[in-house]
């Protein structure tokens, strides 16, 4: 079988078979010490899980800048290299033995939601209300994890690239089922699907950080709207969700609490975890994402660039509030993290919904009022002597410092990284970015073929039921 279903069945084996009361019954063909699920906590387990909602973010961050590599490091990966350096010249896909994670994690992660969402009906020992609600979580989590894989692996959804083929559109947990590669229109339709027949049997408040709330569905709604171009229902979506939680966590007085160990040096120790994130009041959702999955590295703070930290302003707590300028013993310069934190890389936040709300405004004309909205979030960001609200003279001045903002909001998350594409694809607010390394500037312009990841000739050999065509050239 191909290695797509090998990994589905592996999934099934470690993941369907689940600890339970031993079975004495000899003629039961289910192992000792476990079962198969048929009970709504059964199914509810999957969800708990920690380790099962995981994005591979890392060449993305490495790509716009917000991820800090030595030169070492550089000449350790030629992937990286190649996405850290905007080496347009290099074939990726010949070149990348490692970046399977992305594709495989995420199809893993569908298995989950795919068996729960065709499950979850017929579970027992629950309520008609609760198999609604398991069903629905279920289906938030497939389109976040298509989010995720869709903008990662395909070109950016826009009215010229539509009918472009994308990813695999998997619906079922069977290993057999078919897995074709669809059209960037049939994942964006299926996305939207999922979460508006889910929105109204979503509680208003999770079981745990991982379950899906009714504002985690209106939040990946916006999301959703947002990538596709389309303002309008963004807005309507990002404004249900902060009619439920609109809080916004106090980050002045995290700073003010913690700042006698954040400005002494001693106690800078980047493997301390200090986490005000995980129950954080802003989050609707919480995932985590790229190195900080992995068991012995979860408590590291992804290092950034000093160029990267000089978009920030000064008295932003958004930097001085997690990291430091840094000098190795090699010479090289940094900002390392303070201490260990694990942010919402993966999930939704409110804050999120009010920039969303406020690049639409500004689209529709309010800019004075889009700036606004986002000021309300930088003042809970900001030292309150170095505080300054955003002005603007004209609606592109207001939306472009809009998105600029958002970028030091969502450092180091694909969030920005899919911002950045459809504005690219867009047109009117395009991003041009550059690093100068050892005094060479490097360049990636918005119509660059490195916006999309290509996929590896694992993925390529292996395609699961289905042939799957590569979506960018190099």
């Amino acid at each position: 079988m191909k290695l797509i279903s090998n990994i589905l069945s592996k999934a099934a084996l470690a993941c369907v078979l689940i600890s339970a009361t031993a079975c004495n019954d000899f003629l039961n063909e289910i192992p000792k010490g476990q079962k198969i699920p048929t009970t709504w906590e059964d199914y509810n387990a999957f969800m708990r899980n920690t380790y099962a909602s995981y994005y591979e973010t890392e060449q993305q961050l490495f790509l716009i800048g917000d991820y800090f590599r030595t030169p070492s490091a550089l000449n350790n990966n030629e992937l990286t290299r190649a996405n850290y350096l905007y080496q347009e010249d290099v074939n990726r896909t010949l070149i990348n033995n490692s970046d399977h994670f992305a594709y495989y994690s995420a199809y893993e992660m569908m298995f989950y939601w795919n068996l729960i969402a065709e499950e979850a009906m017929n579970s027992t020992n629950a309520t008609d209300q609760q198999r609604h609600m398991l069903e629905a979580q279920a289906k938030v989590l497939r389109a976040m994890t298509y989010f995720y894989i869709v903008n990662y692996h395909a070109d950016q959804y826009w009215s010229d690239t539509k009918d472009k083929l994308s990813v695999p559109l998997v619906l079922s947990a069977s290993v057999e089922a078919p897995s074709p590669q669809a059209t960037l229109q049939q994942v964006y339709d299926q996305m939207i699907a999922d979460l508006t027949s889910a929105i109204p049997y979503l509680p208003d408040h999770g079981e745990t950080i991982v379950h899906p709330t009714q504002a985690a569905g209106y939040g990946m709604l916006a999301r959703v709207y947002l990538s596709m171009g389309n303002y309008t229902e963004a807005r309507k979506a990002a404004e249900e969700a902060l009619a439920i939680n609109d809080s916004l966590y106090d980050w002045v007085k995290f700073y003010n609490d913690e700042k006698a160990r954040i400005e002494d040096v001693e106690e800078w120790d980047p493997s301390t975890q200090v986490n005000p994130e995980v129950d954080n009041c802003e989050n609707y959702i919480y995932h985590e994402a790229s190195t900080n999955f992995w068991p012995g590295i979860k408590n590291l703070t992804l290092a950034l660039s000093p160029e990267r930290a000089a978009r920030f302003e000064d008295g932003d707590i958004r930097l001085i509030g997690h990291w430091r300028h840094f000098i190795n013993a090699s010479g090289i310069e940094y900002y390392r993290g303070i201490y260990g934190n694990v942010p919402n890389y993966g999930g939704i936040r409110s804050a999120e919904m009010y920039y969303i709300k406020a690049e639409c405004q500004a689209r529709a004309g309010e800019w004075q009022d889009a700036l606004e909205t986002v000021n309300t979030v930088r003042r809970t960001r900001f030292l309150p002597e170095k505080y300054t609200a955003l002005t603007a003279a004209d609606q592109t001045e207001a939306i472009n410092k809009i998105i600029d903002d958002k970028a030091n909001e969502f450092v180091q998350t694909q969030v920005i990284f899919c911002d950045y594409r459809r504005l690219n694809k867009e047109g009117l607010y395009p991003r041009t970015l550059t690093k100068t390394i050892d005094g060479v500037t490097y360049t990636l312009k918005p119509d660059s073929h490195m916006w999309i990841m290509p996929y590896t000739i694992q993925v390529l050999n292996n395609p699961g039921n289905n042939p799957i065509t590569q979506t960018v050239d190099m």
